[in-house]
């Protein structure tokens, strides 16, 4: 008989032993929002733990949980036991289970999805399989000698390896009875074996007599004398020298630690501007206060922003905290990375794109204390951090902080409740804030913490808006006449150019101009783009291909043209003025492979890039002082978008792309392409002026009765078949 479902508690720390515990059935759907108590087997006992996935019956199924708590003298009898624990270790703690379940409310899915999106990956791979009895009557078994035999073995032991009993009744049999409800086949979570590379030994603890281990035991000794010669010694070479019962011997009594080459670590030189002075220590005050604080650090470009992250990083540090700083994306951000690991030791980067194997180990030493703190993009908002004082969030305006699919949570509302939790303090940075946290900050929730000026002797670039319809007329399509002058100029004086253009691909759309139609997606109903280098047209949307028709599908014309620039057209035509040139382009489709996005940042650092063409990734993030002129392709492209953000976005984006220029000692310019260059956002952009295109944003906003005034829910409504989604949706 089930036990009666129950509110799950939030919070809840439990014994390691206990005799009924609380169950979260891991299945999808906010029906299993609750707790199920199961009994505790006596062998079992020992295993159970909060946060451990252990294996039960629900009704006639068998499904996964999560122990979620300890049942409190439960008054209900024939309890149904927990069969198997199927974790070493627990994969969840309490405090990100309380935030599973503050998710599950806020972005409406189940807890156990909400969880699910929490622990990382590896935690669900499987090894050792096993075989567990779910009949534990002799005639409720099928009639066959062997079916006997190994049932008997099953009970008797209670489990079985999946070898074993294989050579009782062979894989086909093992399986009909699986499916037929006689017995389970699953396997327990093993995650990956710990990664050696780049590990190393050094010294915990040198209190004990040299002399006397070198009596008792010389190997040991040996091993405490390399790693105290060297500091700390590559964990695969001593390995090689000492036996591995001697390591582990020294690691067991705390002799030796085993970690991660530690990083060299250099002061900083840098001396604060007034305006950095003044911020600092407003967050140092409410980081030595422990009261919760949220900040906003609203600095142009370049204004040193993230020497005033570190600092207060080292400041929480030092006061005992942890640190946790997420940015957009780690590519786009990697100067970031390095500046960081310069200046803080033991720092961990986590991100989704790691091998899987490296994520898991780095996942475990963050869950041990090993770092003091994690830098990493959306995901490492769920980093096992205890102790948490500090959370940054750079660039915190960025879209890639929304997870797209479900739960579709934001990764700077996570964070704000992990600052909940731990009382600490949030700061969120940005020289173009997001329209709600502006507001936010404009009505108290949040405090200002203005940089106005730039680092160093650096200006601000200076901004020329060229209006494309008189170029257009000159036969300048895709570059304008000035923006070949001064693409021209730049590599004459050996510096850098950035061309920015916020469409991929040749050509986004190809329209009929016998009827009017445009090519489009079968699936998605949207326009496919050209794709010169592969030669097909391209869903932006499902990724659907095909070849580039030759009449239009509605009216059998053959008039097809191709309408609009996109990255791959600005390369040609750059290739084409410039052909002396060293040109690049970075955007999606130039950098799905691995590393090519890290080899053409890494040439670009390195000056053997003149001209770098891209979306938006060569927008945000970027630091190379001898890039003096940045050219926006086409304004226009990014205010055509169906979304009450558009405008924003574009300013956004406007903002970010033309701070890559003038970042060193050279003076920077800025050249916009606009078809429309009265347009206000185009104005405000052109002009930095986040202020005037703020006052004018919220005003139609609050009009409009649209975020912040209001809260929009988007409901979508997806199927295969369109009229069966229509029927849906209605």
């Amino acid at each position: 008989m089930r036990g009666n479902a129950k509110t799950v508690p939030a919070f809840v720390l439990v014994e390691v032993k206990m005799t009924c515990v609380d169950v979260l059935i891991d299945l999808p759907s906010k029906n299993f929002d609750c707790s199920y108590v199961y009994s505790v087997p006596a062998g079992l006992e020992n295993e159970v733990e909060f946060g451990k996935r252990v294996l039960v019956e629900l009704g006639r199924r068998v499904v996964e949980g999560y122990i979620v708590g300890k049942a409190a003298d439960p008054k209900f009898e024939n309890l149904k036991p927990v069969i198997k624990v199927l974790d070493e270790e627990p994969v969840l703690s309490p405090e990100l289970f309380q935030l599973a379940q503050w998710m599950a409310d806020y972005y409406m899915c189940s807890v156990a999805g909400a969880i699910n999106t929490i622990i990382p990956p590896a935690l669900n791979k499987k090894l050792l399989q096993f075989v567990v009895p779910l009949v534990y009557e002799e005639n409720r078994i099928p009639h066959c000698h062997k079916y006997h035999e190994f049932f008997r073995r099953l009970w008797e032991n209670g489990e079985m390896g999946i070898e074993e009993a294989r050579r009782f009744v062979g894989e086909k049999e093992l399986r009909a009875l699986d499916r037929k409800g006689f017995i389970y086949v699953g396997g327990r979570y093993s995650g990956y074996r710990s990664r050696k590379e780049g590990d190393v030994y050094f010294i915990k603890d040198l209190s004990q007599d040299m002399h006397v281990l070198q009596k008792k035991a010389p190997r040991q000794a040996e091993a405490l004398r390399i790693i105290a010669e060297y500091g700390e010694v590559d964990r695969k070479h001593l390995d090689s020298l000492i036996p591995a019962e001697s390591i582990k011997s020294l690691l067991t009594k705390g002799y030796i630690g085993v970690g991660k080459k530690r990083r060299h670590v250099v002061e900083e030189k840098h001396v604060l501007t007034g305006e950095q002075k003044r911020a600092l220590q407003v967050i140092e005050e409410a980081l030595l206060s422990g009261n919760r604080r949220d900040f906003l650090l609203y600095g142009v470009t370049s204004s040193g922003k993230t020497e005033i992250y570190i600092r207060a990083a080292i400041k929480a540090i030092e006061q005992g905290k942890r640190v946790m700083v997420l940015v957009p994306e780690i590519a786009l951000t990697r100067h970031l990375v390095d500046v960081f690991a310069s200046r803080i030791r033991n720092l961990a980067v986590l991100h989704s794109d790691m091998p899987a194997g490296e994520r898991y180990d780095t996942w475990k030493r963050i869950r041990r204390g090993e770092f003091d703190l994690v830098l990493g993009t959306r995901s490492a908002v769920f980093a096992p951090l205890t102790g948490l004082g500090l959370v940054v969030i750079d660039e915190e305006q960025e879209s890639s902080y929304k997870q797209e699919s479900t739960p579709r949570y934001h990764a700077r509302e996570v964070a704000r409740k992990r600052a909940d939790f731990h009382s600490a303090v949030l700061l969120l940075g940005s020289a173009t804030p997001a329209v709600e946290t502006f507001y936010q900050a404009m009505n108290g929730s949040l405090t200002i913490l203005n940089l106005k000026e730039r680092i160093g002797n650096t200006k601000i670039p200076s901004v020329q808006i060229q209006d494309m319809k008189a170029e257009f007329k000159k036969g300048n399509k895709v570059l304008s006449g000035v923006l070949q002058e001064k693409i021209a100029g730049c590599l004459e004086r050996g510096e850098q150019v950035i061309l920015f253009i916020n469409r991929r691909g040749y050509s986004p759309v190809i329209i009929c101009r016998e009827c009017g139609m445009i090519v489009s997606c079968p699936y998605c109903s949207v326009g496919m783009t050209y794709h010169r280098d592969i030669g097909q047209i391209v869903c932006h949307y499902c990724n659907y291909r095909h070849r580039v028709p030759l009449i239009c599908d509605s009216c059998g014309s053959s008039y097809l043209q191709q309408v609009g620039v996109g990255t791959q057209r600005v390369e040609e035509e750059v290739r084409n003025l410039f052909p002396g040139a060293k040109i690049a382009r970075l955007d999606l489709d130039s950098s799905r492979r691995k590393g090519i996005q890290k080899n053409i940042l890494e040439k670009m650092k390195n000056k053997e890039i003149d001209v770098l063409i891209g979306t938006q990734m060569v927008a945000k993030g970027l630091d190379f002082p001898d890039v003096s002129l940045v050219g926006v392709v086409n304004a226009d492209v990014m205010l055509n978008i169906p979304d009450f953000r558009a405008g924003e976005r574009c300013f956004q984006l406007i903002v970010q792309a033309a701070g890559r220029a003038g970042r060193g000692s050279l003076p920077g310019e800025v050249v916009i392409q606009t078809y429309n260059p009265d347009n206000a956002v185009i104005q405000t952009a052109a002009k930095q002026d986040y202020l005037g295109f703020y006052y004018e944003e919220i005003r139609l906003r609050k009009i409009l009765n649209y975020p912040p005034f209001t809260n929009i829910l988007k409901v979508v409504a997806a199927s295969k078949d369109e009229t069966c989604a229509s029927k849906a949706a209605i």
